[in-house]
């Protein structure tokens, strides 16, 4: 197996999958929502384990759930308004264990800029919320932490402990 530098390309529409799939052809494998659920266990393996260095899918489909450390670079080639989706699929190679800078790259035309500000506007709200739940989640903690108390309960047994046959051996 010749180590290559793994890719994941993100796409949006059936229309931009097609094209991908022509343009690196052999190169790449590609799973859609109509693939078979054994079909696309099989082609993720293929490019995960084997010698194809590109992965063409879209968020919906393989975005959640997966472990890819094999993995540090993607393309979002299109974008939905789903900042979740985005979120989910960068994590995908994002993750704990994961060794190497993750390269995320987002190409889109100028008519989808407004998708594109809305997906960083959400980002940017998400931001804001994590810092405040991180804030409350500190001093609640601290408080329960102050507030710990050592509870103790004097065991005293009224009958004598009978160990079953098995364990007499042993």
């Amino acid at each position: 197996m010749v180590n290559l530098e793994k890719w994941i390309i993100w796409c949006d529409l059936n229309d931009e999958q097609d094209e991908l799939e022509k343009l690196f052809g052999d190169s790449a494998v590609s799973v859609r929502g109509s693939t078979s659920p054994n079909k696309k266990i099989e082609l993720e393996k293929e490019w995960r384990e084997g010698d194809v260095p590109i992965f063409i899918s879209k968020p919906s489909i393989f975005g959640q759930g997966l472990n890819w450390q094999n993995c540090r670079n993607m393309v979002f080639v299109g974008l939905s308004d789903s900042f979740e989706q985005v979120f989910q699929a960068i994590r995908r190679c994002w993750r704990f264990g994961q060794d190497r800078e993750v390269n995320v790259y987002i190409v889109i035309s100028e008519q989808e800029g407004a998708v594109l500000e809305n997906i960083k506007r959400k980002e940017k709200d998400f931001e804001i919320m994590q810092d405040g739940m991180i804030k409350f989640t500190k001093t609640i903690n601290a408080e329960n932490i102050k507030s710990t108390t050592v509870e103790k309960t004097d065991y005293k047994p009224s009958k004598q402990m009978k160990l079953p046959d098995f364990l007499k051996g042993a």
